[in-house]
């Protein structure tokens, strides 16, 4: 959970109109259901559809294809396929957003687990957050 000074509608759009601005190269936008996006760095990257969309309330991301490679971590390519990525919102009031994310399928037991949770929270708090607050974020670029 973090908060946003920001609206639900302006935290929703920078999660499905410029997820490039906060985390990472994207192909894609997404408007509703069944739209599809790949975010990637360098030779890394996962392919998400969208299974719910509810403007400005939750959008939920399904990992679809994965190939994910990080120096010195064996046999994490695919181990987002099939994992959740879960966006809710709640108006916090006065211009401010509760966004509650959940990665669900990233547990402990995942080899990549250590390095993806450390990485949703940098994206998630700090970079999410301040492309919100200020229109930029920090995303990993290649």
């Amino acid at each position: 959970m973090v908060s946003i000074n920001g609206t639900k509608q302006e935290v929703f759009n920078a999660i499905s109109q410029h997820v490039q601005k906060w985390w990472g190269n994207t192909d894609n936008s997404v408007s509703s259901v069944g739209d599809e996006f790949t975010t990637s760095f360098n030779s890394t990257y996962w392919k998400f559809r969208i299974s719910e969309f509810e403007p400005n309330t939750k959008i939920v991301w399904k990992c679809v294809e994965a190939k994910h490679i990080h120096n010195g971590y064996d046999g994490i390519e695919k181990e987002w396929e099939g994992t959740i990525v879960e966006w809710v919102l709640e108006d916090k009031g006065q211009n401010a957003t509760i966004l509650n994310f959940a990665h669900n399928g990233l547990v402990p037991e995942l080899n990549c687990y250590e390095i993806c949770f450390s990485a949703w929270e940098r994206f998630v708090t700090q970079s999410l957050k301040s492309f919100v607050e200020t229109g930029t974020g920090m995303p990993h670029l290649s």
